[in-house]
């Protein structure tokens, strides 16, 4: 209808944008989908560090089901086309679901409550309500001594965290992947874990390309961050390969290592090749940064029964009995893998009893107050 009242055509120029770029480096920035919202409305919904759609009432898309339908012959419905489904589970465009308008306006009062006014200030210190060094017993059985069985990170999470609260973001998206906001002694952190229900905690592109964002975010507003860590790598398979997961993965490496942000990582379990990196670069080579490992940790550039197969292949071949002589291998490899050496190579600081884990966070984002109050100003924006 603009055309109409204009009685011409707009020739676009991007210069309208220019403003909402200025904002993401600067402040905070929430929306809420509350109805649907197509074409410039819909790109300004997603330019924002935080979105939230109220399930089965707002939608986002580059044009509606009319235009859809007379351009390709695509007949959907408004939610077929951008609702929930595809956008918060699927494409990832939006960040969290809501029940309603009212649930929406909660999720981003608790997004704001980590975050402070603008780039020159801290984050908001808030009154903890939980002893820094609280002790928390379930951590000793929390991780099963069959490394192929998987345990509720998200409880992890819960245990260590001041009061149990965490606020997470994009949990239907990168599902691989965990991030979300929580508190240790009243200060803000942002969170990053690896999931071992899903695909065992592997790095694909969409939990890259989560993982990408969330460090942006984080870093923008200097919020330290705490990852738990439990990855045996990038997905692999002709899937992953078609998705783009090299790329993706090298994104948030490289989004790590250009980031400023103090960090402390507990290494829980896995830690493998390049996703491995991506956790462990976090805050680049001059950065204020530690990492910590449990009894139950393995690490290397490659999981052991993966890489024999690759890396003996030949003399594997060429052995009378081949899957003895590869068990044997392995066998002998997987006597190298215990956390003690790695420890004693100074890779990580020290291997902890897991009941430590909470004081020790808590005195690392202690002392890491002062690095963020020097780091504080704009960092560039956070891209959608």
């Amino acid at each position: 209808r603009s055309y109409d009242d204009a009685g011409r055509m707009h020739l676009p120029d991007g210069n309208q944008w220019a403003r909402d770029a200025e904002l993401l480096s600067k402040v905070p920035v929430c929306s809420a989908i509350v109805g649907p919202s197509a074409g410039h409305v819909a790109g300004r919904a997603v330019l924002s560090h935080f979105s939230v759609m109220v399930r089965g009432q707002g939608q986002v898309f580059a044009a509606g089901p009319p235009v859809v339908k007379r351009a390709i012959g695509e007949d959907l419905t408004k939610e077929e086309l951008g609702g929930v489904g595809v956008h918060v589970r699927t494409s990832g465009v939006v960040d969290n679901e809501a029940e309603d308008e009212e649930d929406a306006f909660r999720q981003i009062r608790a997004f704001l409550s980590y975050m402070p006014q603008n780039v020159w200030e801290m984050p908001p210190r808030a009154p903890a309500g939980d002893s820094a060094d609280r002790r928390e017993e379930s951590l000793l059985s929390i991780v099963p001594r069959d490394r192929t069985r998987w345990y509720d990170m998200r409880q992890l999470i819960g245990h260590v965290v001041d009061g149990g609260e965490f606020f997470e973001m994009r949990r239907s998206f990168g599902r691989s992947l965990i991030t979300g906001f929580a508190r240790f002694d009243g200060y803000p952190v942002g969170v990053i874990a690896n999931d071992p229900k899903v695909y065992a905690g592997a790095m694909t592109a969409d939990s890259a390309d989560k993982q990408t964002h969330f460090v942006d975010l984080c870093n923008t507003f200097s919020i330290p961050v705490v990852l738990f860590v439990d990855v045996p790598g990038f997905m692999i398979g002709s899937r992953s390969e078609r998705e783009g997961v090299m790329r993706a993965g090298m994104r948030a490496v490289v989004a790590g290592s250009t980031a400023t942000i103090p960090s402390i990582a507990i290494q829980v379990r896995k830690s493998y090749g390049m996703a491995g990196d991506a956790a462990s670069c976090l805050g680049g080579p001059g950065a204020l940064k530690m990492r910590f490992g449990w009894p139950s940790g393995e690490w290397g550039s490659i999981p052991i029964e993966g890489g024999v197969a690759a890396a003996y292949r030949r003399e594997i071949e060429n052995a009378d009995d081949p899957e003895a002589r590869r068990a044997e291998i392995e066998e002998r490899l997987l006597q190298g893998r215990s956390p003690f050496k790695v420890a004693e190579a100074f890779e990580v600081l020290d291997i902890i009893d897991p009941r430590e884990t909470r004081p020790i966070i808590c005195r690392f984002i202690e002392s890491a107050q002062e690095t963020l109050r020097r780091n504080l100003g704009p960092k560039g924006p956070v891209r959608p």
